[in-house]
């Protein structure tokens, strides 16, 4: 029998994060992982943006069109890559009382664990990167200012990370097989021709 999603065509196209200020996470994306803006939708009726980031590939990279226009909007729809979508509530960034539960908190844990939290279980745990190199990124993230909940040779699992963004969720580091490559995007050729088309 075949899977419903093969059936349809089904690809993975995003995962969604909500934070508290676009101004300090969509840069710190940008600047610490290679993500670009893609596209932003902006919705003040009901009081909301969302901000859709990728990891082009360097070839891709100058060729994707301007946020915030037609052409971002089509190649959003149509890359072959995978999103991250960062939900931001207008307000939140003015809110000192305003936080997001990272998923990694919860009455699971062992008590004394820093991470217990009562009244909820732990759910969504992190995001992750492929990196060449684990420890020398993330001395070049620690050096840059970046929180760790987890240094590669601290806990059981040696040889991987956990850096924290700027609302707390967890980034796993973990190293991309020897003598691989990141996947070339197919979309290069056609970010291109969408930007043509920018009004």
């Amino acid at each position: 029998m075949t899977a419903i999603g093969r059936r349809y065509n089904a690809s993975f196209q995003q995962t969604m994060l909500r934070i508290k200020d676009p101004k300090v996470s969509v840069p710190f994306y940008e600047r610490h992982f290679g993500m670009k803006l893609v596209h932003r939708y902006d919705f003040p009726q009901w009081k909301f943006s969302l901000y859709f980031l990728e990891r082009p590939r360097d070839a891709a990279a100058a060729a994707l069109p301007s946020p915030g226009t037609k052409a971002s909007e089509a190649y959003l729809w149509s890359m072959t890559g995978t999103t991250l979508e960062l939900t931001h509530n207008h307000g939140s960034e003015e809110d000192d009382s305003f936080s997001v539960w990272s998923g990694n908190c919860g009455s699971d844990l062992p008590a004394e664990s820093p991470l217990f939290r009562a009244g909820v279980v732990r759910g969504f745990g992190h995001i992750a990167f492929n990196v060449e190199d684990v420890y020398a990124m993330s001395a070049a993230l620690e050096a840059a200012g970046v929180a760790f909940q987890k240094r590669p040779d601290e806990g059981r699992m040696k040889g991987l990370a956990f850096c924290l963004d700027p609302d707390g969720y967890w980034i796993e580091l973990v190293k991309r097989e020897e003598g691989s490559q990141p996947r070339a995007w197919p979309a290069a050729s056609r970010a291109a021709s969408l930007h043509d088309a920018e009004p």
